[in-house]
């Protein structure tokens, strides 16, 4: 009996010792996304003016990975989504808007360069909610068709996903859906902060020749 029982403790600590891996590993994974290039074209009145706009390659290759202290790692994939986002945006907001190589572009009325300075997000278990939340940093630059620069200014995006609406599907669709939310806030934003900066107030009102707004 003895040999029994020393067999069956022995069998019993292993399999808890496999329970015990397997639940570290499961606390341990890595999360990734990709946003999806899902956005509406806005519907405003178009600015009578071409726009260029110049998409680099560390824009359109940005992602940002991390690990946090519970030892879940997350990457965020952004940069394939914004060749969509800033066609739909510009070609809503102007006359008409092309993707263009270089500031230096005179086909054009002006060339806007974007680019991702920062990302930030917090999960359910960080902030104790049910929400998954992603801050974009945009800088904008806007340039004359020769290459001088007009107005450089900040612009930052907020997007939320409640997971409990994704309950069945893990954690990867309801942060993509605050990832996706964060970008389309970026295309509002920026709509609406676009005129009211003072030096693209001069430019628009020197190209359309009178008031920008």
């Amino acid at each position: 009996m003895g040999n029994v029982s020393a067999t069956v403790t022995r069998v019993w600590a292993r399999m808890m010792l496999v329970w015990t891996v397997l639940l570290a590993t499961a606390g341990c994974g890595a999360s990734s996304v990709s946003v999806p290039a899902q956005f509406p074209e806005p519907i405003v009145e178009k600015l009578p003016l071409s726009i260029g706009v110049v998409l680099d390659g560390a824009l359109l290759a940005y992602s940002h990975s991390e690990e946090l202290e519970s030892g879940k790692s997350y990457n965020i994939e952004l940069g394939s989504a914004q060749t969509e986002m800033f066609q739909k945006l510009l070609s809503g907001m102007f006359a008409r808007a092309a993707v263009v190589p270089s500031t230096q572009a005179p086909q054009v009325d002006g060339v806007l360069v974007p680019s991702i300075e920062e990302l930030q997000f917090s999960t359910p278990d960080q902030t104790k909610t049910d929400y998954f939340e992603v801050w974009i940093r945009y800088q904008m630059r806007l340039y004359e068709p020769d290459g001088t620069l007009v107005a450089e200014w900040p612009l930052t995006a907020y997007g939320q996903s409640n997971s409990r609406n994704y309950n069945m599907q893990g954690q990867e669709p309801a942060l993509q859906a605050a990832a996706l939310s964060a970008c389309r806030d970026a295309m509002a934003f920026f709509i609406v902060q676009f005129r009211t900066i003072p030096a693209v107030e001069t430019w628009l009102a020197a190209k359309t020749g009178g008031p920008s707004a």
